[in-house]
């Protein structure tokens, strides 16, 4: 797919911080055409200059949000996260399957779904592994796979095989940024794959993204706005932003104060 592409291209040139045209080409098997269709998209979201015969990384590539310490991230608009992660849950219902994505908003979920009698929560979370354990009303299915430290998450082909097994009916979703031009992205390599598959094993699609998330881009693009049926946040995004997920069929809700707590 070229969504696909583009983003591993991204990800190449980043990463060697040059290459030519011809070995971009040959390295992608695509033609010269195709390549510089791809690179305008790169240019776009500000990662990529293009250069005599070639690109090269950005100046300000250091700009683009990578990943610090889970801990650190956690603690980062602490309330904001909690009022988002509360509206989400508002929306699971009576036994419901429900995927929750690794991330420091998302994980938050589990503590607001103690008016249910039964829902089943499926993730690659170590977070939302821990938290679950503290309900009895959560039947917790946990991923297979690797433990990656830094997002504290398991992560691994393993992963995206055992979701096939799964029929979702509502998937929450993290990201690292969001903007109209370059989607949902993430700056995670390993859980690409793993959020790409519970998008496409779920029926409802949720992304929770605190304002700091917003008009920013990362290292990959694993969805597209109209990909979500709604966006949830504590503030308001710019008009620009707002009409562009209202063509894409994407509401935007806003997190309330008042909700508190289950």
């Amino acid at each position: 797919m070229r969504i696909s592409r583009i983003d591993e291209l991204e990800q190449y040139i980043l990463e060697h911080k040059t290459a030519t045209i011809d070995a971009l080409c040959e390295l992608f098997e695509i033609s010269k055409n195709t390549l510089r269709r791809d690179l305008e998209v790169l240019v776009s979201r500000g990662s990529v200059e293009k250069v005599y015969g070639g690109v090269i990384a950005c100046e300000n590539a250091s700009s683009i949000p990578n990943l610090v310490s889970f801990q650190e991230r956690a603690n980062r608009n602490f309330q904001s996260k909690q009022k988002i992660a509360a509206l989400a849950a508002s929306y699971v219902r009576e036994r419901d399957i429900i995927y929750i994505d690794s991330g420091t908003t998302t994980m938050n979920i589990v503590d607001y779904l103690g008016h249910l009698r039964m829902v089943t929560v499926i993730t690659n979370s170590i977070q939302v592994i821990n938290k679950a354990m503290n309900y009895q009303n959560i039947n917790l299915i946990a991923l297979p796979g690797t433990l990656k430290r830094d997002t504290a998450s398991l992560v691994g082909s393993s992963c995206v095989e055992y979701l096939e097994d799964y029929n979702i009916v509502r998937a929450f979703m993290a990201c690292t940024a969001i903007s109209a031009e370059a989607g949902i992205c993430n700056a995670s390599t390993e859980e690409y794959n793993i959020k790409k598959a519970a998008l496409k094993k779920s029926q409802k699609h949720y992304l929770l993204a605190d304002s700091t998330k917003f008009g920013r881009t990362s290292l990959m693009t694993f969805g597209d706005l109209n990909q979500f049926d709604s966006i949830l946040t504590e503030q308001m995004p710019d008009d620009a932003f707002c009409s562009c997920c209202k063509e894409q069929n994407c509401t935007i809700q806003i997190a309330s104060d008042t909700i508190i707590k289950s």
